[in-house]
């Protein structure tokens, strides 16, 4: 029982570091509430670059970066989270790295080998940098980390109770488990509505994200299929079909409805 007190400590410790404040997300036009104020995030993304740029170095080409803090910077100004800075880089990669990720409180980063498939055309490199932003703006790694700090401290509970069988321990630590994945589907599927959103703001053509959205599945077809429940990120279909709908102006079309991916009750 000790052990289950010194990580709730740990716990609130790490919560109350921040500053505890509920607002309205413009981006996901909801109140929500956060433990870590802008400028924490800042600082957090600030030392997690650091170690970033150590681990994968930025691409030696001026004319690349410069390019795409050109396009990043426009899609800054459209975005709906403005009070923060935005930073954006090409990082080397290796040739199956393609890939593009944020980093909480304004760091945008893309491979290098992402950045060879979508450098003919601005409307795919800015459907890129939009997707990202928009995980900025709706502060998905911020409410992730909360999550994970609430999941640990259930977690903790769980096991450390002695009424509780093993059946159970590991029934309650699956839907844990499966609540923090299906948040992170959403949060994609959130990302791809905001990115059509600042793509049409900036002036871009928005089919640029379902050009992306194509190469991504070319890269990832010869990759091992896992059940949808078991995934981090929702299958390339999903989001798609996300993506198209916004394009077609809410109308499904035949495709996006048979690849639409069904989860087991």
């Amino acid at each position: 029982m000790y052990k289950v007190y010194l990580f709730l400590m740990i716990a609130l410790s790490v919560f109350s570091s921040g500053c505890i404040q509920s607002y309205y997300n413009v981006a996901t036009q909801k109140e929500e509430t956060y433990f870590y104020s802008d400028d924490k995030e800042v600082k957090i993304g600030k030392s997690l670059s650091v170690t970033v740029e150590k681990k994968f170095k930025p691409d030696k080409d001026p004319l690349v970066q410069q390019r795409v803090n050109h396009i990043g910077q426009k899609l800054v100004e459209v975005n709906d989270r403005k009070e923060i800075n935005y930073y954006f880089k090409v990082l080397e990669s290796e040739k199956d790295e393609v890939n593009a990720f944020a980093l909480p409180g304004g760091y945008v980063y893309i491979f290098r080998a992402l950045w060879d498939e979508i450098s003919d055309d601005d409307a795919k490199i800015a459907a890129v940098l939009s997707h990202e932003i928009a995980h900025i703006a709706a502060r998905h790694s911020i409410k992730r980390m909360q999550s994970a700090v609430g999941a640990n401290v259930m977690s903790i509970l769980i096991l450390g109770s002695t009424k509780v069988d093993q059946y159970s321990k590991h029934k309650a630590m699956v839907g844990i488990n499966e609540l923090i994945l299906s948040y992170s589907r959403q949060d994609e599927i959130e990302a791809d509505v905001l990115a059509t959103k600042y793509l049409k703001g900036a002036g871009y053509n928005i089919s640029g994200a379902a050009a992306v959205l194509d190469v991504l599945e070319k890269t990832q077809r010869d990759k091992p299929i896992r059940p949808a429940h078991a995934r981090t990120h929702p299958y390339i279909t999903e989001r798609k079909k996300s993506v198209n709908q916004q394009i077609n102006r809410g109308t499904i079309k035949f495709n996006d409805y048979i690849n639409t991916v069904k989860t087991e009750e």
